[in-house]
């Protein structure tokens, strides 16, 4: 009976989401090319050189005050909405939702391993996926339990900071530890950053081994779950997860992206109360000291400033949307394909930065490593379009629902479908 169960149809799919889904995949790899460019690792000298534009560090303190945090909590938001819309589709079709949404979780996170582990520290889909487990416990709630939830959600990081202060409790160095052990025992470079040693990702981004890139990102795996749990993202995410439940219930069933009422409040008061805040975490992390109320006040603004933003600009673009959906519909393609386009931004970046491709990693300041960032995406937006012209999913997308659907999807369109 379960191999009846049919993907979602085109004409369910409601087509601002797929734009929103792009629009996010592009502002992630402007917040993840900062990190694959080296420029994240390199001393100021190397990413501000007086040759490069001036505009670099203003550029910069935009662009972390208006992206940073923001457009993964609008993927993780629609992470949510699409477990509805799954949720609901399962139900029309009279057929169990936790075993097929498990089984959709378990070949996301065996992806997303392979990706955290082989590719890229910054990996989110296995996060997604653990969390994605516990989704069929959360789908049943009443839409005032999943609002309260998630809002307790995304503030407990600070909770989560002041019990580990406190107690000295530092769960996430155990994975710091092993990174560096790792590292030691494989004789890979570590360097100090922040009076702490860590492994030298100046010297990792560097490498023309191919096999001891492939080693090194096992090592730097433990760096990036450890920051995971030190940051309290696994709360945060979840409660975006639960209050995107609650939006896909609101868009499905209340058709809640034609109330413009509803949109313009969330829109202003989330920018209202979110920009404000995410200028000041800004400033906190770009002049801010070391201390620890310096971290407090960090991790306080990005719990009060980052999902309010994120909510106003999801609500900002659904306005701007429905006012003129063709300007936004070079990003729908992109979305389909999130899944594929993800990955390829982590292959490509590899390729044009790191020392086993064209090593081009530390050479260019903040605002040339942007326009790269532009420039590999309008290529994604070509290459999106032109392969939904002859296929049916993302190439990714295809392997992950055969293995979810337990049966063979054909992957060209029909020659008679346009």
């Amino acid at each position: 009976m379960q191999n009846n169960i049919i993907p979602i149809q085109k004409n369910d799919r409601i087509q601002f989401l797929d734009v929103l889904r792009g629009i996010a995949i592009f502002f992630i790899f402007s917040a993840n090319i900062v990190v694959f460019s080296g420029f994240l690792f390199f001393p100021d000298e190397v990413k501000y050189p007086e040759t490069i534009l001036f505009l670099d560090k203003y550029l910069d303190f935009i662009m972390f005050t208006l992206v940073d945090g923001k457009f993964y909590s609008i993927f993780s938001l629609l992470f949510g909405i699409g477990c509805v819309i799954q949720y609901n589709n399962l139900n029309r079709n009279h057929r169990p939702f936790a075993p097929f949404f498990r089984r959709r979780m378990f070949w996301l996170l065996i992806i997303g391993l392979i990706h955290l582990y082989l590719f890229w520290l910054g990996d989110i889909l296995t996060l997604y996926a653990l969390l994605g487990f516990t989704l069929v416990y959360f789908i049943k709630l009443s839409d005032k339990k999943l609002l309260t939830l998630g809002a307790l959600l995304i503030l407990f990081p600070v909770f989560n900071w002041l019990f580990v202060t406190i107690t000295d409790l530092n769960y996430a160095q155990f994975f710091y530890k092993t990174s560096i052990t790792y590292y030691k025992h494989f004789g890979f470079p570590l360097a100090e950053w922040n009076g702490n040693i860590f492994p030298d990702f100046q010297k990792f981004e560097m490498n023309e081994s191919l096999t001891d890139y492939f080693k090194m990102n096992i090592g730097n795996t433990f760096i990036r779950i450890g920051a995971i749990l030190e940051e309290g993202r696994i709360f945060k995410v979840l409660g975006i997860f639960l209050i995107g439940i609650w939006a896909g219930r609101k868009i499905l069933n209340e058709n809640i992206l034609n109330n413009t009422r509803f949109l313009k409040k969330i829109a202003l008061l989330g920018i209202l109360i979110g920009l404000p805040i995410s200028i000041t975490r800004t400033y906190i992390e770009f002049f801010g000291g070391g201390e620890d109320y310096w971290e407090l006040l960090n991790i306080i603004t990005y719990a009060f400033g980052t999902v309010p933003l994120a909510m106003g600009f999801a609500a900002l673009l659904a306005l701007l949307y429905f006012k003129n959906p063709t300007a936004f519909l070079v990003f729908a393609p992109v979305g389909k394909l999130a899944l594929s386009n993800y990955l390829f931004q982590t292959f490509i970046s590899v390729l044009l930065f790191y020392g086993i491709g064209f090593g081009f990693t530390g050479k260019f300041g903040f605002t040339i490593v942007m326009g790269i960032a532009i420039c590999i995406f309008i290529f994604q937006i070509i290459m999106s379009k032109l392969w939904l012209k002859y296929f049916r999913f993302g190439p990714f997308e295809w392997v992950w629902r055969q293995l979810t659907y337990r049966k063979p999807l054909r992957l060209l369109k029909d020659k008679n479908i346009k």
